[in-house]
């Protein structure tokens, strides 16, 4: 069991990825939420974000992870802290298990630095206008990162303001894992 920002989260490192080492990113993140969000995570594991979010926030979330094991530490997670906001979980791939979603969300968590660009176009489409993109990937620089948020903004006429741009850890010599935030908007 690790503890972060008073969230407990249980998991086994056998079964699914955990950092530690974002810790600080995630608090940044939960402090520029806003009360009563939608949210998606896109990427969940076993919900760092969501559990350290909702600890603090009234929001909703809905969590989503491709490991089964992932998202059963989560729903444990859910029932181990005291949460002012609701979570809800679904096991799959993003791509497919959002289909079902009926509505749009004003925030998307999107930390999987090595694919995330991958699942850009979904993010665009299901972001409300005005929502927040945080986005992850691993890079030199941001301007890569900067680059696919515009060109997948632009692919469905709509407009990205960048709002933050931060390196969170270095990954490898000359290589980081980066966080940029976007503001999505309707031209």
């Amino acid at each position: 069991i690790h503890k972060e920002h008073g969230a407990r989260l249980k998991l086994d490192v056998r079964e699914v990825y955990f950092s530690p080492r974002l810790a600080t990113e995630r608090k940044r993140v939960m402090q520029s939420v806003r009360e009563g969000e939608e949210i998606l995570d896109m990427f969940c594991g076993i919900g760092p974000f969501p559990i350290v979010i909702a600890r603090n926030k009234n929001v909703e979330i809905t969590s989503v992870d491709i490991n089964e094991s992932a998202i059963k530490y989560l729903d444990e997670n859910i029932r181990m802290n005291k949460l002012k906001g609701n979570i809800t979980t679904f096991t799959g791939d993003v791509r497919e298990v959002s289909k079902s979603f009926n509505s749009k969300f004003d925030r998307i968590i999107m930390n999987l630095p090595g694919l995330a660009y991958t699942f850009l176009d979904v993010a665009v489409d299901l972001i409300k206008d005005g929502g927040i993109i945080n986005y992850y990937e691993f890079s030199d620089s941001y301007e890569q990162g900067i680059k696919r948020l515009k060109d997948a903004t632009n692919a469905v006429g709509k407009d990205v303001e960048i709002i933050n741009c931060r390196k969170v850890k270095s990954t490898s010599p000359g290589e980081w894992h980066m966080a940029i935030d976007g503001k999505i908007s309707k031209r």
